[in-house]
């Protein structure tokens, strides 16, 4: 018994002498938290305000204790990044010339006001990406992991309670029933987005965990993220799980993968047709479909569309600054109904739009060509670093990491989840941890093995 602890006590010391892991950890443990839950009822915004003022400070804190102290746990630094894969370095390079544009592209925009305040936040949100990439969350991310679950699981519960009306948490004034399932959320499509990752995460969980009980909390999670997903009807989100899931399968069972991709689809198609709202609005797609009427299949989403293209035309290099999309939406609609020659109206009274419903399509209308080619890349290059690695290695973590990645830029196709912190926060903490475990040396992926 006296050496087993001779063993031990050295790991405990060096675990203790790693201050800025805890902190940083318990600060993004934190953010998952109040990002998902925390609303203020007397605010303007009274979901979004408080959510950004806590992931705003709580990553500045995390930022801070994880960088400024010291690594004294004896771990083995990363390895060069030039000995990196290609695909990693790209990763790496294009998100940092995205970022160096986009600031310049604040400082000519000619809001210049609007866009250098919308820089500070998007300079701190993109903090992430490094702590993701940082031994905090190396040491803490299945504990953190367990937040974002153990968080979405409340909403999920508030979510179906709302739409049973049997709980309503406070008065919200909606256009349709569909809108009052947002729980401490605020907006379906945000909490169904942060339900589709929560799916694959939990799915992912029941696939690879190694005690029983883990696998049974994740599976039993997972039933209910996906009920509060069909209570939500947000097609975008279930793309987002279905595209998430297929790359999860894949990467875990390769050619026998077909017929648990199979199995999610006849599942997905069975509830569809059992829940009566979501079948509902099936008819009323493939109705749409039937006619051509385009503006009905993709949500009105296309006057938002032809704004950013506008807006991207006719500033291409630089754009109108991050943050202008809101500000300059009307004149450049108006301006992309004449060039069409049509008319791009959403009959909701919600008809205006301060996000262009894309977050790629977005990068180009806000910051120009040039930043949103090298964001589209860097996200390509993404892909090609952590799905070689999950690939290669066949490690639950990078078949998770991937598929969660995948999820979330699906999502962003038809939604803006890099713009909300309830689905920014885990997301970008994902493609950071993502990004590190893709190296191709050992030392490298070590740290949470």
């Amino acid at each position: 018994m006296a050496k087993k602890r001779r063993k031990t006590a050295p790991s405990l010391r060096r675990e203790a002498r790693d201050p800025g892991a805890i902190v940083g950890a318990v600060a993004l443990a934190l953010v998952l938290a109040g990002t998902a839950l925390v609303v203020d009822t007397e605010a303007a915004a009274a979901f979004d305000a408080p959510k950004r003022l806590i992931a705003l400070v709580g990553i500045a804190v995390a930022a801070a204790a994880t960088f400024a102290f010291p690594r004294t746990d004896g771990t083995v630094p990363a390895p060069p990044l030039l000995a990196s894969p290609l695909a990693r370095r790209l990763a790496l390079g294009l998100a940092a010339a995205a970022f160096a544009l986009a600031f310049v592209s604040a400082l000519a925009s000619p809001r210049r006001d609007i866009a250098l305040d919308a820089m500070r936040s998007i300079a701190i949100f993109a903090l992430l990406l490094p702590l993701g990439a940082s031994r905090t969350v190396a040491k803490a991310g299945r504990w953190l992991a367990g937040v974002f679950l153990a968080s979405t699981a409340v909403n999920a519960v508030v979510s179906i309670l709302e739409s049973r009306n049997l709980f309503h948490p406070f008065p919200l004034e909606t256009f349709g029933a569909r809108q009052e399932t947002g729980a401490f959320a605020g907006n379906v499509g945000y909490l169904a987005l942060a339900l589709a990752l929560a799916v694959v995460l939990a799915l992912g969980l029941v696939l690879t965990a190694r005690l029983p009980g883990a696998r049974l909390a994740a599976g039993l999670a997972g039933v209910l993220f996906v009920a509060a997903l069909l209570v939500n009807q947000n097609l975008t989100a279930l793309t987002a799980t279905l595209a998430g899931v297929a790359v999860l399968l894949v990467v875990l069972y390769r050619r026998r993968a077909i017929l648990p991709m199979a199995a999610a689809v006849i599942a997905a198609a069975l509830a569809v047709a059992a829940y009566a709202p979501l079948r509902q609005r099936a008819h009323e797609l493939v109705a749409a479909a039937r006619t051509n009427d385009w503006d009905a299949i993709v949500s009105f989403r296309g006057g938002a569309w032809a704004a950013a293209g506008e807006m991207a035309r006719e500033r291409p290099w630089l754009g109108y600054g991050p943050g202008t999309f809101g500000a300059e939406y009307v004149p450049h609609r108006l301006s992309a109904e004449i060039r069409a020659r049509r008319r791009f109206v959403a009959p909701l009274m919600t008809s205006s739009y301060a996000e262009a419903h894309c977050d790629y399509l977005q990068v180009f209308s806000d910051a120009g060509v040039p930043a949103g080619l090298a964001v589209v890349g860097a996200v390509a290059a993404l892909f090609a670093a952590i799905g070689a690695a999950a690939w290669r290695r066949r490690t639950a973590e990078a078949a998770l990491l991937f598929a969660v990645v995948a999820a979330g830029a699906t999502g962003a196709l038809t939604w803006f989840p890099l713009q909300r912190p309830v689905i920014a926060v885990p997301l970008l903490l994902a493609a950071g941890r993502a990004w590190k475990i893709s190296a191709d040396t050992a030392d490298d992926v070590g740290e949470n093995a």
